[in-house]
């Protein structure tokens, strides 16, 4: 069963238990977003078309994280005048897991395995993207008695692969 959402101004075709990254929303992490503007519903045997929406049509998700997609380089120039212009653009989004179609009496409900995947990924994600916080100074590290970083040379190394 699959359906076609309309949500933040874009249209999106769905499966139970997919994950979805849509435009940035405003919603808690971990709360369960209802898409009501269902344009298209299939269940495999019959498919329901909206005029505008299909009545009675929901799709239910759970929001799994909100974050900035990879920076977009946007370089602009003009021929023969010097003109250059170079601007990096990082969009927001949220993602979300499709936990349920339900179209009349046809319901579909997301795997719960594919659900706490789906979960897992995200946080792995964050943690990737998350900065650690704020960089330490040399005076706090000499302050906190941290070790000094030792200074290691390429024959060194080689020395010590080779008595190895």
């Amino acid at each position: 069963m699959y359906s076609v959402i309309q949500a933040s101004g874009f249209q999106f075709k769905v499966n139970a238990g997919q994950i979805l990254r849509l435009p940035l929303m405003q919603a808690e992490l971990g709360t369960t977003v209802t898409f009501d503007q269902v344009l298209l519903a299939n269940d495999g045997a019959a498919t329901q078309v909206g005029t505008p929406v299909v009545a009675g049509a929901k799709v239910s998700a759970e929001v799994l994280l909100h974050g900035k997609t990879n920076k977009v380089m946007v370089f602009r120039r003009k021929r023969r005048k010097g003109f250059r212009r170079l601007r990096g653009h990082r969009q927001n989004f949220t993602e979300v897991v499709i936990t349920g179609l339900t179209a009349g009496s046809q319901k579909a409900a997301a795997e719960a395995t594919r659900i706490e995947f789906a979960r897992k990924r995200a946080a792995a994600w964050a943690t990737r993207h998350t900065p650690s916080g704020p960089a330490i100074t040399r005076a706090e590290k000499i302050a906190q008695g941290l070790p000094k970083a030792a200074k290691v040379k390429k024959n060194q190394l080689r020395k010590q692969k080779q008595e190895a």
